[in-house]
């Protein structure tokens, strides 16, 4: 998570989402940086608006806007998979080795969800589960330009990523039936995604 006093915006890190390479490249540029620990990095909504949000306040009195990005449901899933396919989760029961994309997603589908697939919701982490509300401005991850572009905009310089902390670039398979289940019990997730924003809002 990122604030940026003069711009009065607060970037809200999506895990999956590139939030490594966008906190590398705006840290410098940040009044306030959450970083590191996976629960400050990628501080959810509504933790923000319960707790960081009021502590900016006691600063100023301007209430900051917020900006996140959203990635294509089925797409953010196979990120995880494959990130949780590194040998750095070997042995352990977060490991997605020698398990199939759909045995991931089946996973995901289970209540409970074993461990090698909780990974949350982006729903849940964009939005406030009591009072409806949501992060201001979401952007597509597939649409990086347009955010860069509203960056540039809100705090006045170009802002170039590096490619860091990103999933083994291999392609993976859903069968339809899974999809099909995946879409009907997340379908919050997927309305939010396809809300998301494209270009720069004028």
């Amino acid at each position: 998570m990122l604030y940026f006093h003069k711009a009065g915006l607060v970037f809200l890190a999506t895990p999956k989402t590139g939030s490594t390479a966008i906190e590398h490249a705006l840290t410098p540029r940040a009044d306030m940086v959450f970083q590191n620990h996976p629960d400050f990095k990628h501080c959810m909504f509504q933790r923000y608006q319960w707790r960081v949000e009021k502590a900016i306040l006691m600063f100023t009195d301007r209430v900051p806007e917020t900006v996140a990005l959203i990635r294509a449901p089925e797409d953010w899933l196979s990120s995880w998979f494959r990130f949780r396919h590194g040998a750095w989760l070997d042995g352990k029961s977060r490991s997605t080795r020698g398990l199939s994309f759909d045995d991931f997603v089946a996973g995901y589908l289970d209540d409970p969800q074993p461990p090698f697939a909780a990974v949350g919701r982006q729903s849940r982490f964009l939005t406030h589960p009591k009072t409806g509300a949501r992060v201001q401005h979401i952007f597509r991850y597939d649409a990086m330009p347009a955010f860069l572009d509203y960056l540039h905009a809100r705090l006045g310089d170009p802002v170039t990523l590096e490619r860091r902390n990103v999933s083994p670039d291999w392609s993976v398979t859903l069968s339809s039936d899974l999809r099909r289940r995946l879409q009907e019990r997340f379908s919050d997730d997927y309305a939010l995604y396809d809300a998301a924003l494209t270009c720069a809002p004028g």
